[in-house]
């Protein structure tokens, strides 16, 4: 009897052991294959894509391929002036409406793109300001594939009240072509907010006074919000700061753009997700096989 006892005693005892063992094992299964599914998605990832007119700034590519004519190295407006450009990395830029053009302007040492005409007209008749997006105009900034992630935008010549003859809170629109809506709001020296819940944080580049180009970075504008384009717009205001009216001059809302990064969310192959989905199920079935034997 005592016998029979110790000998269940020992049988259970390897039981529970033979068991534990077989769990450490799936546990390393498990993780092997969750690490070698993590390494096949990195790998599918791909890279940034980016632009800047101010490379120095921002540190992004300044590669700007067929926008390259806006810039350089120049003072106040560039010399050139085109309908739509494209950047090495893809991204297009298109002035509106049809009939203006996209105009480099530096100020500050910062170089925006904005919208100018054809034509240069009496500044007051046609164009408020050349060279930056104000009443009426606008810039669709289309990213390099569709439904990429914009990881961050640059904004430039955004002002105070007092500031180059300004008379309001200078405030630029961002509308993505899912809807998405964004506002970059001008609120010092070298502050702004950004409106859009679960956007990243706003980064001054260059202060919003007479010796600054007034440059702002969003990173993560819209989160991790996938979408083909967006477009830039200038928040006309009908009352200045000092509570008069105000129309839509040059000391209302005028800006510029200055810089952009994209990326592509990595989705696997499906051939990619069954080889992995194969390995697993063999690393399991060997598991299964030898805890049968043993």
């Amino acid at each position: 009897m005592k016998l029979n006892k110790q000998f269940n005693a020992i049988a259970k005892s390897v039981t529970v052991s033979n068991l534990v063992k077989e769990m450490m094992n799936y546990k390393k299964s498990f993780a092997f294959i969750g690490l070698i599914t993590s390494s096949a998605l990195a790998l599918s990832s791909n890279p940034a894509q980016a632009f800047s007119f101010n490379p120095a700034s921002t540190g992004t590519s300044a590669d700007l391929g067929t926008c390259s004519s806006l810039g350089g190295s120049f003072t106040g407006l560039s010399a050139s002036k085109i309908p739509s450009c494209k950047t090495a990395d893809g991204f297009t830029l298109e002035a509106g409406p049809t009939g203006k053009n996209l105009q480099a302007k530096e100020v500050g040492g910062i170089v925006g793109v904005g919208v100018s005409d054809k034509v240069k007209k009496p500044i007051y008749v046609a164009d408020p300001v050349h060279g930056e997006i104000d009443f009426g105009e606008s810039i669709k900034l289309t990213l390099p594939n569709p439904k990429d992630v914009l990881k961050n935008i640059g904004l430039s010549f955004l002002y105070q009240p007092g500031v180059f003859g300004d008379k309001v809170f200078e405030q630029a629109k961002i509308v993505t072509d899912t809807g998405l809506t964004g506002y970059l709001k001008v609120t010092g020296n070298t502050s702004a907010t950004w409106s859009f819940v679960g956007g990243g944080a706003v980064t001054n580049l260059s202060p919003s006074t007479g010796h600054g180009g007034g440059y702002y970075n969003i990173d993560n504008p819209f989160g991790d919000a996938q979408f083909t384009y967006l477009t830039l717009t200038p928040v006309t205001y009908v009352t200045d700061f000092y509570g008069n009216s105000i129309e839509a001059l040059s000391t209302n809302t005028d800006f510029a753009l200055a810089h952009a990064t994209a990326v592509t969310k990595a989705v696997p192959e499906p051939t990619a997700i069954a080889g992995l989905g194969l390995v697993g199920g063999l690393l399991l079935a060997t598991r299964r096989r030898k805890a049968i034997q043993s």
